[in-house]
């Protein structure tokens, strides 16, 4: 007989053949969600202890306020009475610069300075002096002296000088002070924010207001410094430039004196002035007799072309002007003469007679012209030569030219340290007029307001982040209890990772009343609804002949057979059927004790001296069920079941029985259940839920299959249904709601 008619895909050799992973690393989104419904009381539990925990805690803390006060660096400079930008230069407004002047809010004389003005010493929040001991300081402070002894002996110096007990106060404070610091830019603007905070609003607004002013104070002394500086510098290096000045004016002099050198108020020498005029004079006397030359040139050329009285000086002159017009009023009559007249006529005669007068006229006054001509280049010449000589009876004194050059160097030199010495009193006289009108490279835009509400802890804020922390752990918590499980929970799970199918559940019932008495008490209770659908499932796992001999073991003991072999048994008598339940477990016996009665006569008994079936077969005065308990105490327990007695006994009981439940012990504790397997139909397992481990089970099934048993399916037997509902929502035997509505109208 093949119990596995019906499940042509698995094979029949192979039932026990597991393949279980060590994980399949992907689940898809409905696995998650199952595994969040079956673990949610530990996400609910570790979120709210962390929650809770973290809550106490943060209440716990001191809170703490931040005040802000906002600086612009100004990138205008200085208002600038005199020209000392190379002193007194304003700040650029770059990226660099705004970097360093946040460098600068966080230094430590600046942070020493705003201790000394706020006399924060006396603040136990930032003196840890004046601060009570604590429980925890009480024990770390000990600790500390001792690491502090140690790094003294290993950083030993034999001279050092011992530390100013007020100094090192003053710096801790400073250091304090700095930690509760922030100053922060944007890097879009110039703006300075500076935050204090403090455990105090008011103190805290005090030092954001006071670290503003003391870097404002600070930039001042800078300038105020610088200035003094430059001062000083200026005025010890004024006194050498004014002797060497004096010195080199004196010089001049000298030389000048010694050299028989005049000078005027300029400092220039007669002989040098004369020259300069002779020069200038030369010049221009030069130019002039070039000018004459080229008009007498011209008039020259024109007398021999013929052409002179269209020279220049002829046109220009007055007197040619007039006889030009009489000339021209002479032309004018003749021609309107010899319209009416003939040439010989006497009018036209005396016209003729007038123009030839005024030839003679303009004649002689040109021959006037070219010889003054002549007369203003010789005297022009004469001029030119007269002042040439004299410029070479000025130069030709070689002695008194070589004074003048070594006078003009004196000179150059005495005007050079005049200028240097100039320009230091000048310099020294802008510096020490800015020291009254300097102004800082910043200002305050925004005073530090006392704040009301605290910064620090953010309480919504960190109470969330701890709730999304334990509920993040929660989850992992969840998925790590997942993977630890090690036990069957569905019935997918079997026939996926062990190939066999899954007859049905059995509910694990509260304490009270037993199992196998609510079959009978409560025949529509979940209980027997459970034990009626394992009976159908065995019915059809061979549809051609349905097993009438079936064994129930499991892996390892209290896994609840015996319980599930009497249920199964009353379920088909409560059905109508007739049904024999037979304890197999010779070594430890259970059915005589669950149902009350003597042991013997039993099964040994009839293996003993052969007694009838009749005498051997007790009945359940409460389900009618009959059964054949044992006594325990049997030296060949596996003899007398493997005998062709005990083969006998269940095919004779076949013809009586529409079932016979052969309760076995547990297939790796002994083999009986392997023999026994032999004479029966098929095997029905039970696996534990959630409990019974899968290797376990897996060790079972290749025990049992050794014996060439016949298994028709796995029972997983005291299964809390609820937990079963989270764990198998969609599975086949998934019934909790409806096994819910009977139990709540029928049992209880």
């Amino acid at each position: 007989m093949d119990v596995y008619k019906t499940r042509p895909d698995l094979p029949p050799n192979n039932v026990t053949h597991l393949a279980i992973p060590a994980g399949d690393g992907q689940l898809d989104y409905l696995d998650l969600v199952s595994v969040l419904r079956r673990h949610y009381t530990v996400v609910l539990a570790c979120v709210a202890v962390i929650t809770i925990i973290c809550a106490t805690v943060v209440f716990q803390l001191v809170p703490r306020y931040t005040a802000e006060a906002s600086l612009i660096l100004d990138p205008r400079k200085t208002p600038q009475v005199l020209n000392v930008q190379e002193v007194l230069s304003g700040l650029p407004a770059d990226t660099e610069v705004v970097q360093g002047e946040v460098q600068v809010l966080k230094s430590n004389s600046l942070a020493e300075e705003v201790v000394k003005r706020t006399n924060l010493i006396a603040e136990p929040e930032f003196n840890a002096r004046l601060r009570s001991s604590t429980f925890l300081t009480t024990i770390v402070q000990p600790v500390y002296w001792a690491v502090s002894f140690i790094q003294s002996l290993l950083n030993f110096a034999p001279n050092a000088p011992e530390p100013d007990p007020a100094r090192a106060e003053l710096v801790a404070v400073s250091q304090v002070l700095q930690e509760h610091l922030d100053v922060v830019n944007d890097g879009s603007s110039s703006v300075l924010t500076i935050r204090v905070q403090s455990e105090n609003p008011k103190l805290a607004a005090t030092l954001a207001n006071t670290y503003a002013s003391a870097y404002l104070d600070a930039q001042l002394d800078a300038k105020f410094a610088a200035l003094q500086r430059a001062n000083a510098w200026l005025n010890q290096h004024m006194a050498d430039l004014r002797s060497k000045a004096e010195d080199s004016d004196r010089a001049v002099q000298i030389f000048a004196a010694q050299n028989n050198l005049t000078l005027d108020r300029q400092g220039t020498t007669v002989t040098e002035q004369q020259v300069s005029e002779i020069n200038t004079q030369l010049v221009l006397a030069s130019a002039d007799l070039a000018q004459k030359e080229a008009n007498l040139n011209q008039v020259q050329s024109l007398l021999k072309s013929g052409g002179v009285s269209a020279a220049a000086q002829v046109l220009s002159s007055p007197v040619i002007q007039n006889l030009r017009e009489q000339e021209t009023a002479l032309a004018g009559r003749e021609a309107d003469l010899a319209t009416r007249y003939k040439p010989d006529h006497p009018a036209i005669i005396n016209i003729k007679a007038q123009e030839r007068d005024l030839d003679i006229r303009i004649g002689a006054e040109i021959d006037r012209i070219v010889g003054s001509s002549h007369a203003e280049v010789n005297s022009a010449q004469a001029k030119v030569d007269s002042l040439r000589k004299s410029l070479n009876d000025l130069q030709q004194n070689g002695n008194q030219n070589d004074a003048i050059v070594r006078l003009h160097e004196l000179q150059r030199e005495a005007e050079a340290n005049r200028t240097i010495y100039e320009d230091f009193l000048n310099r020294f006289k802008q510096t020490t007029t800015q020291e009254d009108i300097q102004q800082a490279d910043a200002r305050i835009i925004s005073e530090a307001w006392i704040p009301t509400v605290p910064s620090y802890p953010k309480k919504l804020r960190l109470i969330g982040f701890a709730f999304l922390c334990s509920l993040m752990l929660g989850v992992v918590a969840a998925y790590g209890l997942e993977r630890l499980d090690n036990g069957f929970r569905t019935s997918e799970q079997f026939e996926k990772l062990i190939n066999l199918p899954v007859l049905g559940l059995e509910p694990n019932m509260p304490k009270g009343e037993p199992p196998y008495d609510i079959v009978v008490s409560h025949p529509v209770s979940p209980y027997a609804e459970a034990m009626r659908s394992i009976r159908t499932a065995l019915r059809y796992s061979n549809v051609d002949t349905p097993p009438k001999v079936v064994v129930v073991t499991s892996s390892v003991a209290k896994e609840g057979k015996t319980v599930f072999s009497v249920s199964l048994a009353r379920s088909v008598n409560q059905s109508g059927g007739k049904a024999l339940l037979i304890d197999c477990d010779l070594r430890r016996p259970s059915i005589g004790k669950l149902f009350g009665v003597e042991t013997d006569p039993g099964l040994l008994a009839y293996f003993d001296d052969g007694a009838d079936e009749s005498k051997i077969v007790k009945i359940d005065s409460d389900s009618g069920l009959h059964f054949i308990p044992v006594a325990s105490g049997t030296s060949n327990p596996q003899d007398l079941l493997d005998s062709n007695q005990m083969r006998a006994l269940i095919d004779k009981m076949r013809t009586v029985y529409d079932l016979i439940v052969l309760d076995t012990p547990p297939v790796l504790s002994l083999s009986d259940a392997g023999l026994l397997s032999q004479s029966a139909d098929a095997t029905i397992f039970l696996v534990r839920w959630g409990r019974t481990p899968r290797s376990v089970v897996s060790s079972a099934l290749k025990s049992f299959r050794t014996t060439g048993g016949k298994i028709a399916g796995i029972v997983l037997s005291r299964v809390d249904m609820r937990s079963h509902a989270r764990y198998a929502f969609g599975d086949p035997h998934y019934s909790d709601g409806y096994y819910g509505e009977y139990k709540s109208r029928d049992v209880n």
